[in-house]
């Protein structure tokens, strides 16, 4: 009996462990445990084979191209600029600010600044004189260079010149009284050199037309003449009054060629 009670009190003493053998838990060094798991989904892998096949062309997926085609709403018309210079020689170009009198002011108005162009026609062979806005492009002066045309040279000033004509630049004809000043006393030297010989240019050309006789609808040189002649008049009593155009610093600069 001793000896059965001292082998029951060693079996208490032994108690067996909560997670079944502990060589499953203990065997091995860190999770060794665990080697059943790994070894499973290793071989697992394995058994699947890989599939070294190379894919066949034409199979694959690839972009489409898109078809589909885009028009504007609006289909604008290549459209031609037309200058109304296309048939005409520029004989002359010269950079100036321009001036006019105005009548009911009685003061001399900026008209602009750009080019002023004497332009000789291809069809008739006469001359005009045609200034357009810098930038803008707008016409600002456009009359014919007409003989006897008188060039004064402002008071104080040697850079600039007044004369009267009969200007289209506002689509109608109306006598100007206009004042174009010049970077410097050569160019406006220079510009009425040109503008001289444009006047003795025309001269012959009026009377060639005299000669040869009036064209259907076109006004007489005579007649026309005369009423430029009348217009004249009238703005040359107003260029006593170009002492009143200004001449600044400044405006020499804006004005360089």
């Amino acid at each position: 009996m001793a000896e059965n009670g001292k082998g029951e009190e060693t079996k208490a003493a032994s108690p067996s462990p909560v997670f079944g053998s502990a060589s499953t838990f203990g065997a091995g060094t860190g999770f060794g445990g665990f080697k059943g798991v790994s070894t499973t989904a290793s071989s697992s892998q394995a058994e699947k084979p890989e599939d070294d096949t190379p894919p066949e062309e034409g199979t694959g997926e690839t972009e489409e191209e898109c078809q589909a085609e885009f028009r504007p709403i609006v289909q604008l018309e290549e459209v031609e600029r037309v200058s109304g210079e296309e048939g005409e020689k520029t004989l002359a170009d010269f950079k100036s600010k321009l001036y006019r009198f105005d009548n009911d002011s009685g003061e001399w108005k900026e008209r602009g600044i750009g080019q002023v162009r004497l332009l000789e026609s291809n069809d008739t062979g006469k001359i005009r004189l045609l200034m357009r806005q810098e930038k803008t492009l707008k016409i600002r002066a456009n009359h014919f260079v007409m003989p006897g045309t008188r060039l004064q040279e402002h008071s104080g000033s040697e850079k600039a010149w007044v004369y009267s004509t009969v200007d289209f630049a506002d689509e109608e004809q109306k006598p100007e009284l206009f004042c174009f000043r010049f970077s410097s006393i050569e160019r406006a030297q220079e510009f009425k050199t040109k503008f001289e010989d444009a006047m003795a240019h025309n001269d012959k050309a009026l009377a060639a037309d005299e000669e040869q006789g009036e064209s259907p609808g076109d006004e007489s040189t005579e007649a026309a003449k005369e009423k430029h002649a009348a217009e004249k008049s009238e703005a040359d009593e107003l260029a006593g009054k170009v002492g009143e155009v200004k001449v600044s610093e400044e405006d020499d600069k804006s004005s360089q060629a």
